[in-house]
């Protein structure tokens, strides 16, 4: 018995069918995982805009950096806000820890130099 085009044909499209039914399965599960995080969002959302807010303080110290503790929290609180909850290790201003590139940055530039 022989295959022929007809039952080749016929298998592809058994095969296509499979493949478009499976993602078609698989776009119904994401869509039902993504509206299911956001709904959680959009309750968490609402519960925290139902607690009361927080009365100011007194003024608030400078910290070791010489930044107010205010600028602190309010850091914090845009990196919960765009992230969701992380743990702000350090702060520290621009250009400093960056010093120990430097010597592997002269290296390999000098390692493409011509030799002579």
């Amino acid at each position: 018995m022989e295959y022929t085009l007809s039952q080749a044909f016929a298998d592809i499209f058994v095969v296509f069918s499979i493949v478009i039914v499976v993602s078609l399965l698989v776009a119904v599960v994401i869509r039902l995982i993504v509206w299911t995080l956001s709904r959680r969002a959009d309750q968490a959302e609402t519960a925290a805009s139902a607690k009361p807010a927080v009365a100011a303080a007194a003024p608030v110290a400078a910290t070791a950096h010489g930044l107010p503790q205010d600028h602190f929290a309010a850091i914090a609180a845009a990196v919960t806000a765009m992230m969701g909850a992380h743990r702000i290790v350090r702060i520290e201003t621009a250009g400093h820890g960056y010093t120990w590139t430097s010597p592997a940055r002269a290296a390999h530039h000098m390692s493409r130099a011509p030799r002579r």
